[in-house]
C-alpha cells in the first residue's frame, strides 16, 4: 500500500519509511495512543496544527539512530549534532503535517481493523511465516519508540497514502501524448564525433621551471601536508581471557542445577482461537454469546478452523483458521495463558475467555514437551558459557583497571606490564584515520585531541568493539605544513602538465566546432589534427556502444535543417572535448512499443504527471494554511 507514496512523493516521504521501520502491535492489538500533553512548547504552526519541541527532540533522536544503524561507528560525528540534524527534521515534520492536515481536511480515515491487518502481515516483525511478539518487541526497542506512537505513526503514513493516491490515481495521459512521448523516446539520429584527449596535446604544454612554480604559488594549498601522528597503544581483548578463567566442577553442577529448574517450565502449546472483538458496535455480553454459540457449533460437529477463517475478528491467525504457532508461557496475556494451559487434552476447547482484546475461544492442538539433557551432554556447553561470563566478568575489572591505570601514569609501560599487555604502534596516519584499528573514528578522534596531541596524556580507556578495549599516546607528531616546491617538484609537473593539456584539447574541440559552424567539412576539421571521425547511424538514446555524455549531447542538439547539421561539443570526465555533429533526425514509431513497453511508458507518463500535481498541491496547502518556524522559542 505504501508504493503509491513511494511513486507520488518519494522524496517527501523518505524519512518517514526509513524513520518508522513499521509500526507495530501485539498479537491482538495495542489500546489507542494518548495524545501530547498540551501546553508543550512548539517549533512551528501549519495552519492550526503545531510541531512540538518533544516531537522534534524525537525525531532527531530517531534520524541520528537510523544513521548509527546504517554507517555504524565511524559515521562523522558532526553529521550526528543536533544543529545539524534538527533543520532536516523539522522541515520533514512540517511537510508531514501538511500532508495530515489536508488529508483531514479532506475527511479521509484509516480504520483499526485496517491498521491491525497491516501490522501482523509485517515482513519485519515475522519469523517461520507467522507474527512473532518477542521480534515486535525488540524491533519496537531497537527504534526507540512506543506502541501507541507507531500505531499513531502508522495510521498517519495509510492517510497519507490515501491522499497522494487520491491525487495521483486521477492522473491519465491521453493516447496524443503517449503517441508523442514515444516518438521521442525511440527517435533515431545519425551523427559523428570527434575526440580531442589532453595526451595528443602533452607534447605542446611547455614545462619550464618558471612556468611550474608559478603554477605551484597559485596553487599552494593542493601542496599542504596534512598533521600526522604515530602511536603507541596496548589492547585489552576480552576474548584472550576466555581460556584463563577457571571453572569448577562445583559451577558447572550448579549452572546445570539451575538450568533444570528453569526446563521445567519450558512446555510449549500450539493453540488456535477465536477472537470476537468488543467495542462501541459489540459489548462484551453479545461477544461472549457469540462465543457461547460457536462452541456449541464446534460440540456439534462444525470445523473449528471454517468457524474461525469466518468469524475471528483477529486478521493476523484468521485465514489459517485461528492457528497461533507453538508458544511457551508469557507469551499470551494472562487469562489467554491460564486457559490455554488449563486445558488437559488435546482437541479441548476453553470455555469463552475475556481479554482486553474481546473474547477468545481457544483449542488445545499439541503439547511439546522434551526430555531434559543429560549433565554430561550439557557439559561442554556449560563450560564455554561460564567461562565467557567469566571473562566478561573479568574484563570489566580489567578495563577499570586500565582506565585508572591510563589516567595515573605518565606512560603505557606501567598499564603494560601490570596487566600483562604488548605495547603495540601504529601510523603515520591523519585525521582522516589509518588502517586497521585505526579506522576507528573513536581512536582517531583520541589521538587527536588535545589532551593526547597537546598536552601528551595517554588517552582514557576506548572501547572500540564488544570486548575490545585500547589506551594510546602520541609518540611522533609531524605537523601540518607548506611542502616546499622541490620537494612537490614531480607533482606539480604531473598537475600541471593535466591542466594544460586538457586546456589545449578543450581549446581544439572549440576551434573545431567554430570552424564546422562556419562550413568547414569535417574531414578538414579532422585532417588538421590527424584524427578521425567516429560515425553511427541510427543511433538510440539508451545505445550502451557510444559513451554517455556524447550520447547526451546528440539528443540535446536541436534538429539540423535540411541538408544541414547541428554541431555541438561536451567534456568527458577524463579532459577529453569531443564534438560532436548531428545530420539527420528521424522520430520515433509508437507502433515498435510491445505491449509490456507501451504499458510502462503509459505508467511513466501518470507518475510524472502525478508527482507534478501532487507537489503543486502540497505548495497550495502550504500557502493556504500558512508555516510558521519558531525554533526559537520555549
Amino acid at each position: 500500500m505504501l508504493q503509491q507514496i513511494r511513486d507520488h512523493s518519494r522524496g517527501v516521504f523518505g524519512w518517514i519509511i526509513l524513520g518508522a521501520i513499521v509500526i507495530v502491535l501485539t498479537l491482538f492489538g495495542f489500546g489507542a495512543f494518548t495524545a501530547f500533553v498540551s501546553g508543550e512548547p512548539t517549533v512551528a504552526k501549519i495552519g492550526k496544527a503545531e510541531v512540538t519541541r518533544a516531537e522534534l527532540e524525537q525525531g532527531i533522536d530517531r534520524q541520528r539512530r537510523q544513521m548509527l544503524a546504517q554507517m555504524g561507528s565511524d559515521v562523522d560525528p558532526s553529521l550526528l549534532d543536533d544543529e545539524f540534524l534538527a533543520d532536516r527534521v523539522l522541515a520533514n515534520l512540517v511537510q508531514r503535517t501538511l500532508l495530515l492536515e489536508g488529508a483531514r481536511s479532506a475527511r479521509m480515515v484509516v480504520s483499526e481493523r485496517e491498521i491491525d491487518r497491516m501490522i501482523v502481515g509485517m515482513e519485519e516483525f515475522r519469523s517461520e511465516g507467522r507474527f512473532d511478539p518477542e521480534r515486535f518487541r525488540f524491533v519496537l526497542a531497537s527504534a526507540g519508540m512506543t506502541p501507541p506512537g507507531f500505531r499513531r505513526a502508522l495510521s498517519e503514513d495509510l492517510l497519507i497514502e490515501q491522499l497522494a493516491g487520491g491525487l495521483g490515481d486521477t492522473s491519465f495521459t491521453t493516447e496524443r501524448e503517449l503517441s508523442d512521448m514515444a516518438a521521442l523516446l525511440l527517435q533515431q539520429r545519425d551523427a559523428a564525433w570527434l575526440r580531442f584527449e589532453p595526451e595528443y596535446f602533452e607534447a605542446e604544454v611547455e614545462l619550464d621551471d618558471g612556468l611550474l612554480r608559478d603554477f605551484y604559488e597559485r596553487h599552494l594549498d593542493e601542496y599542504f601536508a596534512e598533521e600526522t601522528v604515530v602511536v603507541r597503544y596496548v589492547m585489552l581483548e576480552r576474548a584472550a581471557l576466555v581460556d584463563d578463567v577457571e571453572v569448577t566442577e562445583a559451577a558447572l553442577r550448579g549452572a546445570y542445577e539451575r538450568e533444570m529448574e528453569a526446563f521445567e517450565g519450558q512446555e510449549r502449546r500450539r493453540a488456535s482461537h477465536i477472537l470476537i472483538n468488543t467495542g462501541p458496535a459489540r459489548s462484551e455480553a453479545d461477544a461472549l454469546a457469540k462465543a457461547e454459540d460457536l462452541r456449541q457449533r464446534i460440540a456439534a460437529g462444525e470445523d473449528f478452523a471454517d468457524l474461525a477463517r469466518e468469524f475471528s475478528d483477529d486478521p493476523g491467525s484468521a485465514p489459517d483458521g485461528g492457528d497461533l504457532g507453538m508458544a511457551g508461557r508469557e507469551t499470551f496475556v494472562p487469562p489467554f495463558e491460564r486457559a490455554l494451559f488449563g486445558l488437559e487434552a488435546v482437541g479441548e476447547i476453553s470455555a469463552p475467555v475475556v481479554t482486553q482484546f474481546g473474547v477468545h475461544l481457544i483449542r488445545l492442538d499439541e503439547i511439546a514437551s522434551a526430555e531434559p539433557p543429560s549433565f554430561e551432554r550439557r557439559r561442554p556447553a556449560l563450560l564455554a558459557r561460564l567461562k565467557e561470563e567469566g571473562s566478561r566478568e573479568r574484563f570489566v575489572e580489567l578495563r577499570q583497571e586500565l582506565d585508572t591505570l591510563a589516567f595515573e601514569t605518565p606512560d603505557l609501560e606501567e598499564p603494560a606490564e601490570t596487566l600483562g599487555l604488548e605495547i603495540r604502534e601504529a601510523g603515520p596516519f591523519t585525521r582522516s584515520g589509518g588502517e586497521g584499528l585505526f579506522t576507528n573514528r573513536e581512536l582517531i578522534r583520541a589521538a587527536f585531541s588535545s589532551e593526547v596531541l597537546d598536552e601528551g596524556y595517554n588517552s582514557s580507556a576506548i572501547d572500540t568493539d564488544d570486548g575490545v578495549v585500547v589506551v594510546l599516546r602520541v609518540a611522533e607528531r609531524e605537523r601540518a605544513r607548506q611542502r616546499d616546491f622541490d620537494e612537490v617538484a614531480e607533482d606539480v609537473r604531473r598537475d600541471y602538465l593535466a591542466v594544460e593539456s586538457r586546456r589545449l584539447a578543450r581549446e581544439a574541440g572549440d576551434a573545431a566546432v567554430a570552424r564546422l559552424q562556419e562550413g568547414a567539412r569535417t574531414a578538414t576539421v579532422a585532417g588538421l589534427h590527424g584524427l578521425d571521425w567516429q560515425r553511427q547511424d541510427g543511433l538510440t538514446r539508451n545505445d550502451p556502444s557510444v559513451p554517455g555524455r556524447v550520447r547526451e549531447q546528440v539528443f540535446a542538439l536541436p534538429h539540423p535543417a535540411v541538408d544541414d547539421r547541428s554541431v555541438g561539443s561536451v567534456e568527458l570526465a577524463d579532459g577529453s572535448r569531443v564534438v560532436v555533429v548531428v545530420t539527420d533526425v528521424r522520430a520515433g514509431d509508437p507502433t515498435a512499443l510491445g505491449s509490456a513497453e507501451r504499458e510502462q511508458l503509459l505508467n511513466l507518463l501518470r507518475n510524472n504527471l502525478g508527482e507534478q500535481e501532487f507537489e503543486s498541491y502540497r505548495q497550495a496547502l502550504r500557502r493556504d494554511l500558512g508555516v510558521t518556524i519558531q525554533r526559537g522559542s520555549g
